[in-house]
């Protein structure tokens, strides 16, 4: 996802926010995970000795602590359209946390017991961190499959007693824009992702965002870049001022309505122009009253418009 990644990145690494989504999503709402308990941890994982070099980056990953002891690895992978191999690079991903902490229990075990390095030191009662990888997904295509590692293998028919054989790596997604449920959320996290489940209807955003005026008037600088990055509002963007620590989106969003607006309605008068010289005033008529057929229209006589 490049520039727009590290948008969403930066933004959703604030504890409070980080916090947020997954009390929301793991916890329906209640406030089971406090934000002060989260470290940042290293989202880059070095190659194991034997495989050809790599790095796997994550976009952000963090550790829960509660009374000072790890209790869970939490980590979020953004995702702006849908992957159809995302089960195996999860995998790989919780994989390689996993063997990271059996490497960390083992290098204890030798420190504290005097082993040496080669002989086993991963004892029956040894045990190490659960990891958790959300999904986040930001797209508008409905995201139906893979959400498990079955959904990409070929098994040959009559196959139920090979694939009972096959484990099977099931993964978390969440669109944003579909199965978020904002209502859980308690931070501005909720006023931005309503944001983004408004944004093809720019009536229902304006009203939305209108409505949230005493959030939308002072947002925070890394939510309005989150935002219109994961909005890919380049127009956005430029209408905010970022140079302060909080932004006007009410104000960018009239500036980018109301140009909008005017655009639109400079389309419309060109489009009118061309199917009246044509003689084609029943195409008129239809077109006032259909934005799918404008939309033709617009595309048949090259007029830089399509959404209506």
């Amino acid at each position: 996802m490049g520039k727009i990644d590290i948008s969403l990145s930066s933004y959703l690494s604030h504890p409070p926010v980080f916090a947020d989504l997954f009390n929301a999503w793991l916890y329906g709402g209640r406030q089971v995970i406090d934000y002060h308990g989260l470290r940042q941890e290293d989202p880059v994982q070095n190659r194991p000795e034997y495989s050809a070099a790599y790095k796997h980056v994550r976009d952000v990953v963090k550790m829960y602590y509660q009374d000072g002891m790890e209790l869970v690895l939490l980590g979020i992978e953004n995702q702006e359209k849908i992957d159809y191999t995302a089960p195996v690079r999860i995998m790989q991903y919780d994989g390689a946390d996993y063997q990271k902490k059996v490497r960390r229990v083992e290098e204890e075990n030798r420190k504290r017991l005097g082993l040496k390095t080669g002989f086993p030191a991963f004892f029956p009662d040894d045990r190490i961190t659960p990891v958790i990888t959300l999904l986040l997904y930001f797209g508008e295509e409905e995201w139906k499959r893979p959400k498990r590692l079955h959904d990409l293998l070929r098994f040959p028919e009559e196959s139920d007693r090979l694939r009972s054989f096959v484990p099977d790596y099931p993964i978390h997604v969440l669109s944003v824009r579909r199965d978020m449920d904002i209502s859980l959320l308690h931070t501005e996290l909720r006023q931005v992702f309503g944001f983004l489940q408004c944004q093809e209807d720019r009536k229902a955003l304006k009203k939305y965002v209108k409505e949230n005026e005493h959030v939308f008037s002072r947002l925070s600088k890394d939510a309005a870049l989150f935002l219109a990055a994961a909005a890919k509002g380049t127009q956005i963007l430029s209408a905010l001022n970022v140079k302060e620590e909080s932004c006007n989106m009410c104000k960018a969003l009239d500036d980018l309505y109301n140009d909008g607006v005017n655009q639109g309605e400079e389309y419309f008068a060109a489009l009118s122009q061309k199917l009246l010289a044509d003689f084609r005033t029943d195409d008129l008529q239809k077109a006032i009253q259909n934005k799918e057929y404008r939309k033709k229209l617009y595309r048949e006589y090259r007029i830089e418009r399509c959404s209506g």
